[in-house]
């Protein structure tokens, strides 16, 4: 009797706990709410070159490996996402990640897929496959994205973010 109660509680701690294993094999998710956002050794920057309209002003993502964590990260993608009809659009997809990566969008772009999605792969096949490691998401462009005139002015703020999120 004593073992068939220990049998069953095996069985129910195996039911409870088994579809939170199977969860664990899904990429850690994070909501990237800020221009600057850190997570797992990877730092995201946003800035945009602003020009004469919103057709001729860029959206920079400047994507950077900062801490020992990131190193497993080995190829990138970067998905636009319209958030009602969920259609979705490659802007990246598979890049090998390189110590800092650059990817450049119309700020127009974000009018219709307003959503952004980096997803981070620890090997080529993970990136073959859609099979992301780490995603951080963006609802739109952020808020907090600083607007400069010139590329020479937003390349000199991202590597300024950068020295100041080491000293953090």
């Amino acid at each position: 009797m004593k073992g068939r109660r220990i049998a069953v509680l095996m069985c129910l701690i195996a039911v409870s706990f088994g579809p939170g294993l199977s969860l664990s094999q899904s990429p850690k998710e994070f909501h990237g709410a800020d221009s600057v956002f850190e997570r797992q050794g990877m730092t995201l920057l946003w800035g945009i070159l602003k020009g004469k309209d919103e057709e001729s002003s860029w959206a920079y993502l400047y994507i950077v490996r900062t801490g020992k964590e990131g190193e497993r990260f080995q190829f990138f993608s970067v998905e636009a996402v319209d958030p009602f009809s969920n259609e979705k659009e490659w802007i990246v997809r598979g890049e090998k990640l390189t110590g800092k990566n650059m990817v450049k969008s119309p700020r127009s772009s974000f009018a219709e897929k307003t959503m952004r999605r980096i997803l981070f792969f620890t090997d080529s096949k993970g990136a073959e496959e859609g099979k992301a490691e780490m995603v951080v998401f963006y609802r739109s462009l952020p808020d907090t994205a600083p607007e400069f005139l010139s590329e020479g002015k937003l390349q000199s703020y991202f590597e300024e973010a950068l020295r100041r999120q080491k000293k953090d």
